[in-house]
């Protein structure tokens, strides 16, 4: 799924009356990346439905993206990063790199 259908959701908001009256087809309605919203007179006891692999996938990506921020705000680890990129290309041809498989010995 692509990161835009990721953070922006399809919204469809429904009263907790017509959620009573309607469980089965409501409940229904959160699939894929819609979400459907239990409004309530207090903006505070508001709820989400959604469907579980979309859960997962947000999930999935925002465990990514702290993943990606601790090791950039890691000024030492980042910087190894940096410097080893500079050479990728010529490590590449010069035949410096190994496949997954040839290093662990996996495949």
């Amino acid at each position: 799924m692509t990161v835009s259908a990721l953070t922006e959701p399809h919204w469809i908001k429904v009263k907790r009356s017509e959620l009573r009256q309607n469980q089965r087809a409501t409940l229904k309605r959160a699939k894929g990346r819609t979400v459907v919203l239990i409004s309530a007179s207090d903006e505070e006891e508001e709820k989400l439905v959604m469907d579980k692999e979309y859960f997962n996938e947000v999930l999935g990506k925002l465990r990514a993206a702290v993943e990606t921020l601790s090791i950039t705000m890691d000024a030492r680890l980042f910087g190894q990063i940096m410097a080893a990129a500079k050479t990728l290309d010529a490590d590449i041809r010069l035949g410096k790199l190994r496949s997954f498989e040839e290093a662990f010995g996996e495949g």
